[in-house]
């Protein structure tokens, strides 16, 4: 009987199952490349929530008083979504608003705690006039944001900024300020189109921080 000569590949492990052990991690997500991102953030969530004590008899919400994250590596968390505008992407934003809540939560009942999740939000194709640039549409989501505490796209806390990321800025806040604690461990992980990977993987490179691309 002839052998035939079987190859077999894989199954890979997504690189998304070391954001645990890492200090801290930057999520970006290109478009629909926020995905994978959804459980992750669910999962992080879910581990406030079990930390969460409410008092039967005036319901005010607190937490272990040893701190969340305390007995864990991951520190700190940056997720960074860039996307064309918010249509068809309402269920990922719901559940950003949740973890908002949550922290902020988490923060009042842990005074000395640092925040753990900060949202950048990057909406590539609201139009403006070529002339005067974003100016009114700055001036109105700031005046919507001074009144009602929201952003005037997404109802997030967060700020949308309207146009494509500037990369060296985001990667110099990563390392300055509160940050500076977690600098010699941040992990950048990427899930989105190839010419944004690329141009962030050169910044990684540059910044020395490590990269890992989700392929979706």
């Amino acid at each position: 009987m002839k052998r035939e000569r079987v190859i077999i590949n894989g199954p890979y492990s997504s690189c998304a199952r070391y954001v645990f052990d890492c200090k801290h991690v930057v999520l970006i997500g290109g478009g629909i490349g926020i995905t994978p991102y959804a459980s992750i953030l669910s999962s992080l969530m879910a581990q406030f929530r079990a930390s969460r004590i409410v008092c039967k008899n005036c319901e005010h919400i607190n937490y272990y008083s040893r701190g969340l994250i305390e007995n864990r590596r991951l520190k700190k968390v940056d997720f960074i979504w860039v996307n064309r505008d918010q249509k068809n992407f309402e269920w990922f934003l719901n559940l950003l608003r949740q973890f908002e809540q949550e922290q902020e939560y988490y923060l009042a009942s842990n005074s000395d705690e640092k925040r753990f999740l900060d949202i950048h939000l990057y909406f590539t194709e609201i139009k403006h006039d070529e002339n005067i640039g974003n100016a009114p549409l700055n001036v109105a989501t700031k005046v919507w944001a001074e009144i009602t505490r929201t952003d005037i796209f997404t109802s997030l806390q967060s700020k949308t900024h309207i146009g494509r990321p500037k990369w060296e800025e985001i990667f110099d806040q990563l390392v300055a300020g509160e940050n500076a604690s977690t600098a010699n461990d941040v992990n950048v992980f990427f899930c989105g189109p190839s010419t944004m990977a690329r141009a962030i993987q050169n910044h990684c490179a540059e910044y020395r921080f490590r990269f890992y691309e989700e392929k979706f």
